[in-house]
């Protein structure tokens, strides 16, 4: 039996290229993955995005709400360290 990968676009959005957190380090994995035969991309495992009441087991369900509206408050982006975008928290939510 092969080990699953999983790989999704939103694992790698677009970050500050000088920000200390090497995004593109997943898209970079799958590339060299694939390229070097290791796997195909048709095999890749797509996650779905995590429903709603899934997250609420783990997080408030207001918190929840201001994270995918980019409502948070400068502490709750502050404790968060990355910057803020609709494709971060995408990318967030697929995942878990």
């Amino acid at each position: 039996m092969s080990l699953p990968l999983i790989y999704h676009d939103d694992y790698s959005p677009a970050f500050p290229q000088d920000h200390r957190f090497p995004m593109d380090k997943f898209r970079l994995l799958r590339d060299y993955l694939v390229d070097s035969g290791l796997t195909r991309d048709v095999q890749l495992m797509r996650p779905e995005l995590c429903p709603a009441d899934i997250l609420a087991l783990a997080h408030d369900p207001s918190y929840i709400s201001r994270y995918l509206s980019g409502d948070l408050s400068r502490e709750d982006q502050r404790r968060l360290g990355l910057p803020w975008s609709e494709a971060l928290a995408r990318r967030t939510i697929r995942a878990v």
